[in-house]
Protein backbone atom coordinates (compact mmCIF):
# COMPACT_ATOMS: atom_id res chain seq x y z
CA UNK A 1 0.00 0.00 0.00
CA UNK A 2 1.24 3.27 -0.54
CA UNK A 3 0.93 6.26 1.36
CA UNK A 4 -2.27 7.40 0.91
CA UNK A 5 -5.82 6.39 2.12
CA UNK A 6 -8.02 3.97 0.33
CA UNK A 7 -11.50 3.77 0.42
CA UNK A 8 -12.51 -0.47 0.86
CA UNK A 9 -15.39 -1.93 1.26
CA UNK A 10 -16.07 -5.15 3.62
CA UNK A 11 -17.76 -7.79 1.91
CA UNK A 12 -19.00 -8.72 4.30
CA UNK A 13 -18.69 -6.88 7.74
CA UNK A 14 -15.61 -7.84 10.06
CA UNK A 15 -16.93 -10.54 12.59
CA UNK A 16 -18.80 -8.90 15.25
CA UNK A 17 -19.38 -5.49 12.90
CA UNK A 18 -21.15 -7.10 10.39
CA UNK A 19 -23.51 -4.07 9.54
CA UNK A 20 -20.28 -1.87 9.10
CA UNK A 21 -18.97 -2.61 5.56
CA UNK A 22 -17.66 0.79 4.17
CA UNK A 23 -13.83 1.82 5.79
CA UNK A 24 -10.87 3.58 5.13
CA UNK A 25 -7.36 1.61 5.12
CA UNK A 26 -4.46 3.84 6.04
CA UNK A 27 -0.83 4.27 6.82
CA UNK A 28 0.08 5.31 10.66
CA UNK A 29 2.26 8.76 10.08
CA UNK A 30 5.26 8.26 10.79
CA UNK A 31 5.13 3.85 11.29
CA UNK A 32 5.61 2.31 8.14
CA UNK A 33 4.79 -1.24 10.24
CA UNK A 34 1.09 0.02 11.29
CA UNK A 35 -2.22 0.97 9.24
CA UNK A 36 -5.68 2.36 10.34
CA UNK A 37 -8.83 0.90 9.18
CA UNK A 38 -11.58 3.49 10.27
CA UNK A 39 -15.07 2.75 9.93
CA UNK A 40 -16.75 5.98 8.06
CA UNK A 41 -19.95 5.71 9.85
CA UNK A 42 -19.68 6.25 13.83
CA UNK A 43 -18.07 2.91 14.59
CA UNK A 44 -14.49 1.25 15.66
CA UNK A 45 -11.03 1.92 14.39
CA UNK A 46 -8.68 -0.98 13.70
CA UNK A 47 -4.89 -1.13 13.89
CA UNK A 48 -3.42 -3.46 11.09
CA UNK A 49 -0.18 -4.83 10.67
CA UNK A 50 1.11 -7.11 7.52
CA UNK A 51 2.16 -10.72 8.40
CA UNK A 52 6.15 -10.10 6.74
CA UNK A 53 7.02 -7.09 9.37
CA UNK A 54 6.24 -9.84 12.10
CA UNK A 55 5.27 -13.12 11.25
CA UNK A 56 7.58 -13.41 8.15
CA UNK A 57 7.24 -17.57 8.10
CA UNK A 58 2.98 -16.67 8.02
CA UNK A 59 1.19 -18.16 5.18
CA UNK A 60 -2.18 -19.52 4.57
CA UNK A 61 -3.81 -21.25 2.07
CA UNK A 62 -7.23 -20.16 0.87
CA UNK A 63 -8.96 -21.77 -2.13
CA UNK A 64 -9.66 -18.51 -4.77
CA UNK A 65 -13.18 -19.25 -4.60
CA UNK A 66 -12.99 -18.58 -0.98
CA UNK A 67 -12.43 -15.37 -2.08
CA UNK A 68 -14.81 -14.59 -4.60
CA UNK A 69 -16.29 -11.59 -3.05
CA UNK A 70 -13.11 -9.12 -3.45
CA UNK A 71 -13.18 -10.03 -7.64
CA UNK A 72 -9.51 -10.88 -7.71
CA UNK A 73 -7.96 -10.95 -11.44
CA UNK A 74 -4.53 -11.44 -11.66
CA UNK A 75 -3.00 -9.82 -8.49
CA UNK A 76 -2.88 -11.42 -5.30
CA UNK A 77 -4.72 -9.83 -2.21
CA UNK A 78 -2.61 -7.84 0.12
CA UNK A 79 -2.83 -9.44 3.51
CA UNK A 80 -3.08 -7.54 6.75
CA UNK A 81 -3.83 -8.97 10.40
CA UNK A 82 -5.48 -7.24 13.24
CA UNK A 83 -4.06 -5.73 16.03
CA UNK A 84 -4.47 -5.81 19.63
CA UNK A 85 -3.22 -3.19 21.81
CA UNK A 86 -3.19 -3.66 25.42
CA UNK A 87 -1.86 -0.93 28.00
CA UNK A 88 1.05 -1.91 27.66
CA UNK A 89 2.27 -1.73 24.16
CA UNK A 90 4.81 -4.67 24.12
CA UNK A 91 2.27 -7.34 24.67
CA UNK A 92 0.84 -6.37 21.35
CA UNK A 93 -0.87 -8.88 19.62
CA UNK A 94 -1.79 -10.12 16.20
CA UNK A 95 -5.20 -11.97 15.02
CA UNK A 96 -3.27 -15.25 12.97
CA UNK A 97 -6.42 -16.51 12.73
CA UNK A 98 -8.37 -14.40 10.87
CA UNK A 99 -6.71 -12.50 8.06
CA UNK A 100 -8.09 -9.73 6.04
CA UNK A 101 -7.39 -10.22 2.71
CA UNK A 102 -7.60 -6.88 0.69
CA UNK A 103 -8.03 -6.32 -3.36
CA UNK A 104 -6.72 -2.80 -3.00
CA UNK A 105 -7.25 -2.26 -6.99
CA UNK A 106 -11.11 -2.71 -6.48
CA UNK A 107 -11.02 -1.57 -2.72
CA UNK A 108 -12.82 -4.92 -2.18
CA UNK A 109 -11.79 -6.49 1.44
CA UNK A 110 -13.41 -9.55 3.60
CA UNK A 111 -12.09 -11.71 6.94
CA UNK A 112 -11.52 -15.16 6.32
CA UNK A 113 -11.09 -17.26 9.40
CA UNK A 114 -8.46 -19.63 9.04
CA UNK A 115 -9.80 -23.63 10.26
CA UNK A 116 -7.51 -26.91 10.82
CA UNK A 117 -4.41 -24.56 12.47
CA UNK A 118 -2.40 -23.87 14.98
CA UNK A 119 -3.42 -20.01 14.71
CA UNK A 120 -5.27 -18.15 17.33
CA UNK A 121 -6.34 -14.73 17.75
CA UNK A 122 -3.38 -13.78 19.73
CA UNK A 123 0.01 -14.28 18.61
CA UNK A 124 2.90 -11.54 20.16
CA UNK A 125 4.51 -9.09 17.84
CA UNK A 126 7.30 -9.39 19.84
CA UNK A 127 9.33 -12.47 21.24
CA UNK A 128 9.83 -12.75 25.38
CA UNK A 129 12.87 -10.57 25.99
CA UNK A 130 11.82 -7.73 23.65
CA UNK A 131 8.61 -7.21 25.24
CA UNK A 132 10.40 -7.23 28.91
CA UNK A 133 13.25 -4.51 27.41
CA UNK A 134 9.86 -2.23 25.88
CA UNK A 135 8.26 0.57 27.57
Amino acid sequence: MTGSEKTITMCPGLLGFEELTDYTLKPVPGNHFFYWLEAKEEGPSFILTKPKFFFPDYTVQVKRDSLANLCIEETEPEVYLIVTVPEQTSDMTANLLAPLFVNEEKGLACQFVLHDTSYTTKHYLFAPEKRRSCG
